[in-house]
């Protein structure tokens, strides 16, 4: 299986079980509606258009097949539950319409997208930085 598969599928095992229970819980308390569900795929669909560019680490295509599918596992994992995080801003913005409760999931979509990509980027220019450290160890 290659390491984009593992990816998706770790994101969708973990994204789909923290969403579910923030769902069931949820769908009382804050009223959350179905149409918000697929925002959670938002930071999956906008890493994995982005990844190619974070893992063209050099020392890490070389030859650490392993390295480079637990960073695919743990970018997908940790992602997913980013993706499910979505959803809790939620219980905390009152909204009463549909239009405010779309708008609160919009913006709470694109913030945690977009912090989570930058804290990605972070992680990576740290690997960029050590793994040339690890090689010559």
């Amino acid at each position: 299986m290659n390491s984009t598969m593992i990816s998706v599928t770790l994101y969708m095992v973990s994204a789909n079980i923290m969403a579910g229970v923030i769902y069931i819980f949820g769908q009382k308390k804050a009223g959350l509606l179905w149409i918000e569900y697929p925002f959670i795929y938002a930071p999956l669909i906008i890493f994995q258009f982005l990844m190619p560019q974070f893992m063209s680490l050099p020392g890490l295509a070389e030859n650490a097949n392993s390295l480079k599918y637990f960073l695919f596992m743990l970018q997908g994992f940790s992602c997913g539950v980013i993706g499910a995080m979505i959803l809790l801003p939620r219980f905390f913005v009152p909204a009463t319409t549909t239009l405010e409760k779309l708008k609160v999931t919009a913006v709470s979509c694109l913030a945690m997208s977009t912090t989570y990509l930058i804290t990605r980027w972070i992680f990576f220019e740290a690997l960029r930085f050590l793994l040339p450290q690890m090689h010559s160890s």
